[in-house]
């Protein structure tokens, strides 16, 4: 109403319901009423923006307000929502980071955030040696991050942002060479993890393992790896383990990078695939930029190239640190399409001045992701590793932001590698990602009757067609 005088509302504001709960109930329930007072004043739709906002650490909070926000807030729906406004609204860079303890038997896991005041302890692996934990994940799906201790032969899967962690069945497969992935099954709405083992020499066998919330053992791929796909999944296998390059999951698919070294001939394909819904697999063409003699490079040529997933593309991340007739770089080519194979080059960061000390020096220098967007300004997450002296290794994180060609260091440590090969230790950091995804297997859900968790429902529905 404007020129005329202020009419008071007969709806109190949140901030004076506040003050009459405040007035009206002990401490202990003050919060509980404030909550349940704001939510009969805002409509459903309004209070349901307001929760897809907030802070993991805030919404595991507000699960013990009642049953029916229980219920709501730990349902797949809201957690998928929530997950997709967390990359619609990119939070400041964050990393998930492995480090030892003094104790002899266990290993941390903190937060780490660059503005941060200091590191933030998320959970700790007992019964680990501290130098013998790895993250096999440097970009987390749906959240979830997968661990494994070499030494005691066990994966972990752990949700930074819940700060929940569950420990996978053994196996015991110490003598063969194998890589394992974490992948998400769109029609479940849970993780899959999956392995591939290279036989024995004497066995020649290639198998495939899929570990799924709530099983108590591993079991085969229900499509196994069949014999035409065998040639490359065995290239994927061992560049893995040479060179420390785990697979990445995007668009339904695990991808494993295939080596050209380590084939007769030129490989048809870069990738082989794995549908984590179908458990089959399946391939994507080379990139252009892989020869006719591509596979008699050396492999200490084609070791740097990897896989990252950047805004949910699949990209190869080509290694010319060594120089090229156009100068030394590394490229970011992005998947057009399955289908075709048609690739495009989508970044190409020079190496010159600083940027040139910073990453054309280390052994190791692997893509691990990006942040932001268009909108907030996109960044590539670049990760360093260089040998120092014995068992030490000086490891680095970079953002590089591509529009203005700039290089910012936001992680530096050193730390300590046993028996590693080639001078190629594994990872011990991630990006930290917003997730409410869980660990462990859930229970059948509890059937939603508020009109909050049915204006949920609507919600991911038209966004999901949308």
């Amino acid at each position: 109403m404007m020129g005329g005088s202020k009419r008071k509302s007969a709806i109190p504001s949140c901030g004076e319901a506040g003050k009459i709960t405040a007035e009206a109930f002990p401490s202990s329930k003050r919060k509980k009423a404030l909550l349940a007072l704001c939510a009969r004043l805002l409509p459903d739709d309004m209070m349901l923006e307001v929760l897809l906002r907030l802070p993991v650490k805030s919404i595991l909070r507000f699960r013990a307000v009642c049953r029916s926000w229980a219920a709501l807030l730990s349902s797949k729906d809201f957690c998928s929502l929530h997950m997709a406004t967390c990359k619609v609204l990119p939070p400041a860079p964050k990393l998930l980071v492995v480090s030892p303890t003094e104790k002899l038997d266990s290993a941390t896991v903190c937060s780490y955030s660059p503005s941060g005041p200091r590191d933030d302890l998320l959970f700790t692996i007992d019964s680990a040696r501290p130098d013998s934990v790895e993250v096999l994940t440097p970009s987390p799906c749906c959240g979830l991050t997968l661990l494994y201790d070499a030494a005691a032969l066990a994966y972990y899967v752990c949700n930074a942002a819940t700060r929940a962690v569950a420990r996978l069945p053994p196996y015991c497969d110490r003598a063969r060479d194998f890589t394992a992935g974490l992948g998400f099954d769109a029609r479940t709405r849970e993780y899959k993890v999956v392995r591939l083992i290279n036989g024995l020499a004497h066995e020649d066998i290639l198998r495939c393992e899929v570990y799924t919330p709530g099983a108590d053992c591993w079991r085969p791929a229900a499509g196994g790896v069949p014999f035409r796909w065998s040639k490359f999944a065995h290239s994927a296998v061992g560049h893995a383990m040479m060179s420390k390059i785990q697979p990445v999951f995007a668009n339904g698919f695990l991808h494993w990078l295939i080596s050209p070294s380590l084939l007769i001939r030129r490989p048809r394909a870069a990738i082989i695939l794995f549908s984590v819904a179908e458990e089959t697999f399946g391939s994507v063409r080379s990139p252009p930029f892989w020869g006719s003699r591509e596979h008699v490079r050396p492999w200490s040529q084609s070791e740097g190239e990897h896989l990252v997933v950047m805004d949910d593309q699949v990209c190869i991340v080509r290694n010319l640190r060594n120089g090229t007739p156009h100068g030394s770089a590394l490229e970011i080519w992005g998947l057009l399409d399955y289908g075709s194979g048609d690739w495009t080059l989508n970044h190409r960061i020079d190496l010159f001045g600083h940027i040139r000390r910073e990453l054309g020096e280390p052994q190791a220098v692997r893509v691990i992701g990006s942040l932001g967007n268009c909108r907030s300004g996109k960044k590539i997450v670049i990760a360093t590793s260089k040998h120092w002296v014995y068992e030490k290794f000086h490891k680095k994180v970079y953002t590089y932001d591509p529009s203005c060609q700039v290089l910012e260091g936001i992680l530096s440590v050193t730390e300590t590698h046993t028996s590693v090969p080639c001078f190629i230790p594994g990872s011990r950091f991630s990006l930290f990602e917003e997730s409410l995804a869980p660990v462990h297997k859930r229970d059948e859900e509890v059937a939603l009757s508020s009109t909050l968790a049915k204006a949920t429902k609507e919600t991911t529905t038209s966004k999901l067609k949308g």
